[in-house]
């Protein structure tokens, strides 16, 4: 069975382990990747160069042209619209099975499940679900009685028998497929991986606060999974050897939750590997030995969630976080200490937070200063507790709620801007969001004349500091800091002028191109080792 991965954006691990499990058990599978250059769904919108790059007619047309028996798409919130009219674009023209999957269906499955460009819906993490669901099609099924697979034979739909949520064994699973994505990303480029799955938090505002709780039928597993120190270098060492990358992203929630796992990682993926690499950190999980560890082993730079400040008990009971401010200024004095940069972000919007949580917080960054402070708006999004507790207390109403399941974006900013009072406050905020994101280039004996109120009242200030942010990164990289400016640049120059402006692009005649290959018989499911 051959089966056709549809994406916008970004490279997508979770993809590429999919892609790897099926063809092990002896399917066949592509892609069909959209860039999205200049609207990017995170950091970059400029509406008419994105018209002008757009490539949705030649994606269908491309998935046309492989001609799967599968189609799948794994979708946030802010990539499911799109996945949804690719889908119905190509179901104009020839019917083909898709499977919705990732984190916004696992939130609601039965919603997405009634868009009529959706035949299948897979709830919590994947691979043996995709594989029997392959198989079961391939055999003349229609999909029902398959764990964590949401089906709608003849129209009516069909929960599956259980949610059997985390494989417990992360080696067990082939190496993700980095092939897949091979022609979409510039050669050289970013290797990015992942060591372990799962975050020991459940911040009322993040995805892991309802994907950790998916029913599991009363079966005990553990959420936070990590691979072995053996499994992940025998990948990267493949993976050097067949793409010679020269950076590496570590996908982890928390890469540095584990201190002998780093003790013994670390050193080997210096001595071996030997490239610059950038992962995320969490307060609890940061000190000094953490910190030269990963200096040591040659990071490039790691981010850590602040999102906000002031008393720990609104914090813990608001948002669930488990870090007091103690543990985060020693996070940041570690890094100073060693010299590894430790970028921050913090939410604004975030709920009953109030005057002096803004003011204590700009107080903190004056003292305890990150390498880069990247601000954002409170997103709502489907299935975690902050956006429940928003609309049971009825600041978003039953509209916005299902717009919110459509895949509509929804920021805190935008529900404030319809009224007099929340339109003074989004001044309010906007005048501290500048300020922390100048914070960092600001020599530290002039922080404490960085005053909000007097830079929101100067015109222009907001673009000028996303100005000075983008200048600090391309500083940081040419003096050995954050490289995400040169990846993201690589990245526009490879589709614009490189060999990534022949992606998805279809031969004049089909004659001129083989069709994918015809996959071999697949393994029964009773064989398969799991």
């Amino acid at each position: 069975m051959h089966v056709t991965f549809v994406s916008l954006g970004s490279e997508l691990i979770g993809v590429e382990y999919l892609s790897a499990y099926l063809k092990k058990y002896g399917h066949s599978t592509s892609l069909a990747h959209h860039p999205a250059l200049f609207n990017d769904r995170f950091q970059l919108n400029m509406p008419l160069l994105a018209k002008l790059f757009d490539q949705d007619d030649r994606i269908v047309e491309y998935i046309l042209h492989l001609d799967p028996d599968l189609i799948g798409f794994s979708c946030l919130t802010n990539t499911f619209e799109w996945s949804v009219e690719i889908a119905r674009r190509v179901r104009e023209q020839k019917r083909i099975p898709t499977i919705f999957g990732g984190v916004h269906p696992s939130a609601i499955p039965e919603f997405v499940l009634g868009y009529d460009e959706v035949d299948f819906v897979c709830e919590s993490e994947g691979e043996v679900a995709l594989l029997e669901l392959c198989n079961d099609l391939e055999c003349g099924g229609d999909g029902t009685g398959i764990n964590n697979i949401w089906a709608k034979p003849d129209g009516e739909i069909t929960r599956p028998p259980m949610v059997s949520s985390f494989l417990q064994d992360l080696d067990s699973l082939p190496f993700p497929d980095k092939e897949l994505y091979a022609g979409a990303t510039p050669s050289r480029s970013v290797y990015r991986t992942m060591t372990a799955r799962g975050c020991p938090y459940r911040c009322t505002f993040c995805f892991n606060n309802f994907f950790a709780n998916l029913p599991d039928q009363g079966i005990e597993k553990d959420y936070v999974r990590r691979r072995s120190v053996d499994n992940v270098m025998e990948e990267l060492h493949q993976g050097k050897e067949r793409f010679d990358f020269r950076q590496l992203e570590f996908h982890d929630d928390i890469f540095t939750m584990h201190k002998d796992w780093l003790r013994e990682f670390l050193p080997r993926l210096k001595k071996e590997i030997n490239v610059p690499f950038y992962c995320e950190t969490h307060a609890k999980f940061m000190d000094e030995e953490v910190a030269q560890l990963l200096k040591d082993g040659g990071c490039a730079g790691t981010k850590m969630g602040i999102q906000s400040l002031g008393e720990f008990s609104y914090k813990h009971t608001m948002l669930k976080r488990a870090e007091k401010e103690e543990d985060l200024i020693r996070a940041l004095d570690a890094c100073r200490t060693v010299g590894v940069q430790l970028d921050a972000d913090h939410i604004f919007g975030l709920p009953e937070e109030t005057q002096q949580h803004r003011d204590h917080a700009l107080k903190f960054y004056r003292e305890h200063t990150p390498g880069r402070i990247a601000c954002f708006w409170l997103t709502y999004f489907p299935g975690i507790e902050i956006t429940t507790k928003a609309h049971e207390a009825g600041q978003i109403t039953d509209e916005q709620l299902n717009d919110i399941h459509c895949g509509k974006l929804l920021w805190y900013h935008q529900i404030q801007a319809m009224t007099p009072e929340g339109r003074k406050n989004l001044k309010e905020n906007s005048g501290y969001m500048i300020a922390f994101h100048l914070m960092p280039v600001v020599p530290k004996f002039l922080r404490r004349f960085v005053a909000p109120n007097v830079i929101r009242r100067i015109p222009l200030m907001g673009t000028i500091s996303r100005g000075v942010m983008a200048l600090k990164m391309l500083k940081d990289f040419v003096f050995g800091g954050s490289f995400d400016a040169w990846v993201y640049l690589r990245g526009y120059l490879f589709f614009i002028f490189g060999r990534g402006r022949h992606l998805n692009k279809v031969p004049k005649s089909s004659r001129d191109q083989a069709p994918p290959p015809a996959a071999p018989a697949p393994v029964p499911v009773a064989q398969q080792s799991v």
